[in-house]
Protein backbone atom coordinates (compact mmCIF):
# COMPACT_ATOMS: atom_id res chain seq x y z
CA UNK A 1 0.00 0.00 0.00
CA UNK A 2 1.31 3.48 -0.83
CA UNK A 3 0.61 6.86 0.69
CA UNK A 4 1.69 9.69 -1.60
CA UNK A 5 4.16 12.31 -0.30
CA UNK A 6 1.48 14.99 -0.72
CA UNK A 7 -0.92 13.13 1.58
CA UNK A 8 1.90 12.42 4.02
CA UNK A 9 2.88 16.09 4.27
CA UNK A 10 -0.63 17.47 4.59
CA UNK A 11 -2.19 14.90 6.89
CA UNK A 12 -1.75 15.60 10.58
CA UNK A 13 -3.97 12.56 11.09
CA UNK A 14 -1.33 10.37 9.48
CA UNK A 15 1.40 11.89 11.64
CA UNK A 16 -0.70 11.18 14.72
CA UNK A 17 -1.26 7.62 13.56
CA UNK A 18 2.46 6.96 13.04
CA UNK A 19 3.34 8.42 16.44
CA UNK A 20 2.25 5.11 17.94
CA UNK A 21 4.61 3.07 15.74
CA UNK A 22 7.98 1.72 16.89
CA UNK A 23 10.93 2.83 14.76
CA UNK A 24 13.40 0.28 13.37
CA UNK A 25 16.49 0.55 11.21
CA UNK A 26 17.14 -2.44 8.93
CA UNK A 27 20.62 -3.04 7.48
CA UNK A 28 20.74 -4.36 3.88
CA UNK A 29 19.67 -8.03 3.45
CA UNK A 30 17.84 -8.05 6.80
CA UNK A 31 14.49 -9.86 6.99
CA UNK A 32 11.66 -7.85 8.51
CA UNK A 33 9.13 -10.68 8.16
CA UNK A 34 9.01 -14.32 7.07
CA UNK A 35 6.20 -16.88 6.48
CA UNK A 36 6.59 -18.58 9.87
CA UNK A 37 6.47 -15.28 11.76
CA UNK A 38 3.53 -15.44 14.18
CA UNK A 39 3.35 -11.68 14.79
CA UNK A 40 0.82 -9.69 12.77
CA UNK A 41 2.29 -6.24 12.22
CA UNK A 42 1.72 -3.21 10.04
CA UNK A 43 4.72 -1.14 9.04
CA UNK A 44 5.31 2.17 7.31
CA UNK A 45 8.49 2.59 5.24
CA UNK A 46 9.96 6.08 5.73
CA UNK A 47 13.33 5.53 4.00
CA UNK A 48 15.09 2.86 1.97
CA UNK A 49 13.63 0.04 -0.10
CA UNK A 50 12.15 -3.35 0.78
CA UNK A 51 11.17 -6.29 -1.36
CA UNK A 52 8.31 -8.73 -0.79
CA UNK A 53 9.06 -12.18 -2.19
CA UNK A 54 8.17 -15.86 -2.17
CA UNK A 55 10.77 -18.59 -1.93
CA UNK A 56 10.34 -22.29 -2.67
CA UNK A 57 13.65 -24.13 -2.50
CA UNK A 58 15.93 -22.46 -5.04
CA UNK A 59 13.05 -20.61 -6.72
CA UNK A 60 12.54 -17.00 -5.69
CA UNK A 61 9.87 -14.64 -7.04
CA UNK A 62 9.62 -10.97 -6.12
CA UNK A 63 6.02 -9.87 -5.58
CA UNK A 64 6.58 -6.20 -4.86
CA UNK A 65 9.20 -3.56 -4.20
CA UNK A 66 8.28 -1.17 -1.41
CA UNK A 67 9.43 2.46 -1.48
CA UNK A 68 9.26 5.31 1.06
CA UNK A 69 5.62 6.12 1.79
CA UNK A 70 4.46 2.50 1.49
CA UNK A 71 2.49 0.67 4.18
CA UNK A 72 2.44 -3.12 4.34
CA UNK A 73 1.17 -5.88 6.61
CA UNK A 74 3.37 -8.83 7.58
CA UNK A 75 0.39 -11.20 7.79
CA UNK A 76 1.13 -12.95 4.50
CA UNK A 77 3.06 -16.03 3.34
CA UNK A 78 5.78 -13.80 1.90
CA UNK A 79 9.21 -12.69 3.06
CA UNK A 80 9.95 -8.98 3.50
CA UNK A 81 13.63 -8.04 3.18
CA UNK A 82 15.60 -4.79 3.13
CA UNK A 83 17.38 -4.23 -0.19
CA UNK A 84 19.28 -1.29 1.26
CA UNK A 85 19.40 0.33 4.69
CA UNK A 86 15.78 1.06 5.51
CA UNK A 87 13.83 2.83 8.24
CA UNK A 88 10.41 1.49 9.19
CA UNK A 89 7.72 2.34 11.74
CA UNK A 90 6.12 -0.83 13.09
CA UNK A 91 2.84 -1.40 14.93
CA UNK A 92 0.97 -4.58 15.80
CA UNK A 93 -2.19 -5.15 13.78
CA UNK A 94 -4.61 -4.84 16.73
CA UNK A 95 -3.29 -1.44 17.82
CA UNK A 96 -3.25 -0.27 14.22
CA UNK A 97 -6.94 -1.19 13.86
CA UNK A 98 -7.76 0.68 17.06
CA UNK A 99 -5.85 3.75 15.93
CA UNK A 100 -7.62 3.75 12.55
CA UNK A 101 -10.93 3.92 14.43
CA UNK A 102 -9.61 6.97 16.30
CA UNK A 103 -8.64 8.61 12.98
CA UNK A 104 -11.64 8.00 10.69
CA UNK A 105 -10.35 10.43 8.05
CA UNK A 106 -7.61 7.91 7.26
CA UNK A 107 -10.19 5.34 6.11
CA UNK A 108 -10.49 6.99 2.72
CA UNK A 109 -6.71 7.09 2.31
CA UNK A 110 -6.35 3.41 3.22
CA UNK A 111 -9.18 2.51 0.80
CA UNK A 112 -7.39 4.28 -2.04
CA UNK A 113 -4.14 2.58 -1.07
CA UNK A 114 -5.81 -0.84 -1.08
CA UNK A 115 -7.27 -0.14 -4.52
CA UNK A 116 -3.81 0.70 -5.85
CA UNK A 117 -2.35 -2.44 -4.27
CA UNK A 118 -5.09 -4.62 -5.77
CA UNK A 119 -4.44 -3.09 -9.18
CA UNK A 120 -0.74 -3.91 -8.82
CA UNK A 121 -1.55 -7.51 -7.88
CA UNK A 122 -3.78 -7.86 -10.95
CA UNK A 123 -0.96 -6.49 -13.11
CA UNK A 124 1.40 -9.13 -11.69
CA UNK A 125 -1.07 -11.97 -12.30
CA UNK A 126 -1.79 -10.71 -15.81
CA UNK A 127 1.90 -10.56 -16.67
CA UNK A 128 2.60 -14.07 -15.40
CA UNK A 129 -0.49 -15.63 -16.95
CA UNK A 130 -0.58 -13.94 -20.35
CA UNK A 131 2.88 -12.54 -21.16
CA UNK A 132 6.16 -14.34 -21.83
CA UNK A 133 9.40 -13.18 -20.20
CA UNK A 134 10.35 -10.92 -23.14
CA UNK A 135 7.02 -9.14 -22.92
CA UNK A 136 7.26 -8.82 -19.12
CA UNK A 137 10.74 -7.29 -19.38
CA UNK A 138 9.57 -4.86 -22.07
CA UNK A 139 6.64 -3.82 -19.85
CA UNK A 140 9.04 -3.16 -16.98
CA UNK A 141 11.30 -1.00 -19.18
CA UNK A 142 8.33 0.99 -20.45
CA UNK A 143 7.23 1.61 -16.86
CA UNK A 144 10.60 3.32 -16.27
CA UNK A 145 10.18 5.73 -19.21
CA UNK A 146 8.68 9.19 -18.95
CA UNK A 147 5.58 9.09 -21.17
CA UNK A 148 6.30 12.57 -22.51
CA UNK A 149 9.67 11.52 -23.96
CA UNK A 150 9.04 8.12 -25.49
CA UNK A 151 10.06 9.13 -29.05
CA UNK A 152 13.76 9.72 -28.37
CA UNK A 153 16.57 7.42 -27.18
CA UNK A 154 16.36 7.27 -23.40
CA UNK A 155 18.67 6.18 -20.61
CA UNK A 156 17.17 3.86 -18.00
CA UNK A 157 18.98 3.48 -14.70
CA UNK A 158 17.85 0.14 -13.30
CA UNK A 159 16.56 0.68 -9.75
CA UNK A 160 18.07 -2.59 -8.51
CA UNK A 161 20.39 -5.44 -9.51
CA UNK A 162 19.85 -7.68 -12.55
CA UNK A 163 19.22 -10.58 -10.17
CA UNK A 164 16.42 -8.74 -8.35
CA UNK A 165 15.01 -7.53 -11.65
CA UNK A 166 14.93 -11.11 -12.93
CA UNK A 167 13.08 -12.23 -9.81
CA UNK A 168 10.57 -9.38 -10.12
CA UNK A 169 9.57 -10.49 -13.65
CA UNK A 170 9.61 -14.21 -12.82
CA UNK A 171 12.75 -15.45 -14.58
CA UNK A 172 16.39 -16.31 -13.94
CA UNK A 173 19.35 -13.94 -14.10
CA UNK A 174 20.87 -15.99 -16.93
CA UNK A 175 17.66 -15.83 -18.99
CA UNK A 176 17.38 -12.07 -18.44
CA UNK A 177 21.02 -11.48 -19.45
CA UNK A 178 20.44 -13.51 -22.62
CA UNK A 179 17.27 -11.51 -23.33
CA UNK A 180 19.10 -8.19 -22.93
CA UNK A 181 21.81 -9.38 -25.33
CA UNK A 182 19.16 -10.44 -27.86
CA UNK A 183 17.39 -7.07 -27.63
CA UNK A 184 20.73 -5.37 -28.23
CA UNK A 185 21.20 -7.40 -31.43
CA UNK A 186 17.71 -6.33 -32.54
CA UNK A 187 18.59 -2.66 -32.04
CA UNK A 188 16.08 -2.13 -29.24
CA UNK A 189 18.54 -1.61 -26.39
CA UNK A 190 22.14 -0.76 -25.80
CA UNK A 191 23.84 -1.80 -22.58
CA UNK A 192 25.85 1.05 -21.09
CA UNK A 193 27.74 0.87 -17.80
CA UNK A 194 26.56 -1.50 -15.08
CA UNK A 195 22.92 -0.89 -14.20
CA UNK A 196 22.24 1.38 -17.18
CA UNK A 197 20.41 0.67 -20.44
CA UNK A 198 19.80 2.93 -23.44
CA UNK A 199 16.44 2.44 -25.17
CA UNK A 200 16.99 2.98 -28.91
CA UNK A 201 13.60 1.94 -30.30
CA UNK A 202 10.58 2.65 -28.09
CA UNK A 203 8.08 1.56 -30.77
CA UNK A 204 9.75 -1.86 -31.07
CA UNK A 205 9.84 -2.10 -27.29
CA UNK A 206 6.06 -1.53 -27.20
CA UNK A 207 5.62 -4.32 -29.75
CA UNK A 208 7.65 -6.64 -27.53
CA UNK A 209 5.39 -5.70 -24.61
CA UNK A 210 2.30 -6.59 -26.67
CA UNK A 211 0.84 -3.13 -26.09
Amino acid sequence: MHISPEIEQKSSELESLLSGFRKRTLPPNTLLSYPQDADNRVFYLSAGRLRVFLSYGEKVFTLALLNPGDIYCTHTRAYVEAIEESHVHVCDLKNFSNRIQQHPKLTGIITRVLSTTLSGCIDTIENLAFRDVRSRFACFLLSQINNERQNTPLIINLPFSVELLAQSIGTSRQTLSTLISDMQKCGILERKEKGTLLVLDVAHLKQSANL
